[in-house]
């Protein structure tokens, strides 16, 4: 097993599309080949959007997770 960790970001993210189908698709290829991925967008789920904030939060855990 490989101690490797992809920190998986696009522009992609905002789109539907890539979430339900691409995305899935791409973290059990990279989870078979022994590589641990770290999306933002599914890590940063938690986060109400309608908050004032919201940009810092999201920022600050990008930047931990790099």
């Amino acid at each position: 097993m490989s101690n490797k960790t992809l920190y998986l970001a696009s522009p992609y993210g905002f789109s539907e599309h890539w979430k339900s189908k691409l995305l899935p698709e791409f973290v059990t290829k990279f989870e078979f080949m022994g590589i641990r991925v770290l999306e933002p967008f599914d890590r940063n789920s938690g986060i109400d959007l309608s908050r004032p904030g919201w940009a810092n939060k999201v920022a600050s855990s990008n930047f931990n997770d790099l």
